[in-house]
């Protein structure tokens, strides 16, 4: 019983649910470094304004990023917030101080391509300072929230520090997954994106917002001479060992060509995949070609030692 229990904690903590159709979706994200005083919100709109020149499906601003008291929801920071997404076709993720009767929470509100509220997260771990300061803990089990592009989840700040919360949402089915934040965590994001082989979207009060690759590597970053970061970010990717996979992949190379992308990390014997046809889903290249991801590698591989350590 205790080998069959190890397998399934295996199974549950490295598994991933079926990827619905693969799309490619556009982000962008915002910092917020070097505004501050009675412009900060204006100027954090006129660098969002300069990121829809990327032509995004969704933005995200930094963690509380008009520093106001909490308001409610809908209220005057959501409204205008949902004009912006309204004008640009566009998802927002709004990180305010949200009001809720005699609670305050700092949150993450998503609104959606009409302007409408489509969900909200409440940091689960606020600091000890936001709690002295009457901040309340949002429930435990992080949501995700629906998209007309697939699941995504949102973390915030200080939440970075409580690994089972991202993998809980791998676990729901998040494909990307959004940390609004006052600082950059940058030893952290890329492990935490490889860890759940996950997008990562950092959007910071200060120093660099940051887009993360399913493995870690960094896709794009705000800098001086442009305050914010975008990426097209094909969502069926997936993350295979080497072994048993290298010839078929050469055979996915010669078939789908163009069609596909296909990236050789030879120093981490590892490859990606993705697909750059709306047509075509990995998981039908997957099963087409009988490729294993490296998630079902590994849990293959444990029940395989466990198999061979009870015969002990």
């Amino acid at each position: 019983m205790k080998k069959h229990g190890i397998l399934l904690f295996l199974a549950l903590a490295i598994s991933q649910p079926a990827w619905p159709r693969d799309g490619i979706v556009r982000v962008v994200t915002v910092c917020q470094e070097g505004l501050k005083g009675d412009t900060l919100v204006s100027e954090t709109f006129a660098r969002l304004d300069q990121a829809a020149s990327f032509k995004p499906d969704i933005a995200c601003l930094p963690e509380d990023f008009t520093r106001g008291e909490p308001e409610a929801v809908p209220g005057p920071t959501t409204e205008r917030v949902a004009k912006w997404a309204r004008e640009h076709s566009c998802y927002v993720i709004c990180p305010i101080r949200v009001k809720t009767g005699e609670r305050a929470y700092n949150s993450a509100v998503l609104i959606d391509r009409q302007g409408k509220v489509a969900g909200r997260y409440d940091k689960i771990h606020p600091t000890e300072d936001e709690l002295r300061q009457g901040t309340s803990p949002g429930e435990t089990d992080p949501p995700v929230f629906e998209t007309d592009f697939g699941l995504i989840g949102i973390q915030i700040c200080f939440d970075v520090n409580w690994r089972e919360g991202w993998t809980r949402l791998k676990q729901k089915g998040a494909r990307i997954i959004f940390w609004p934040s006052a600082y950059a965590a940058a030893h952290q994001m890329p492990t935490l994106a490889f860890l759940n082989q996950s997008y990562v979207v950092t959007s910071t009060m200060k120093s660099a917002s940051r887009i993360y690759d399913i493995t870690g590597d960094l896709l794009d970053a705000s800098g001086k001479d442009r305050p914010w970061a975008g990426a097209a970010l094909p969502l069926g990717k997936r993350l295979f060992e080497t072994d048993f996979n290298t010839p078929k992949m050469r055979q996915v190379e010669k078939k789908y060509g163009s069609k596909v992308q296909v990236t050789w990390l030879r120093d981490d014997d590892w490859i990606t995949l993705a697909s750059l046809d709306p047509e075509l889903a990995v998981d039908d290249i997957m099963k087409e070609f009988d490729l294993t991801p490296l998630d079902a590698y590994i849990i293959r591989a444990q029940k395989a030692q466990a198999e061979q350590r009870s015969r002990k």
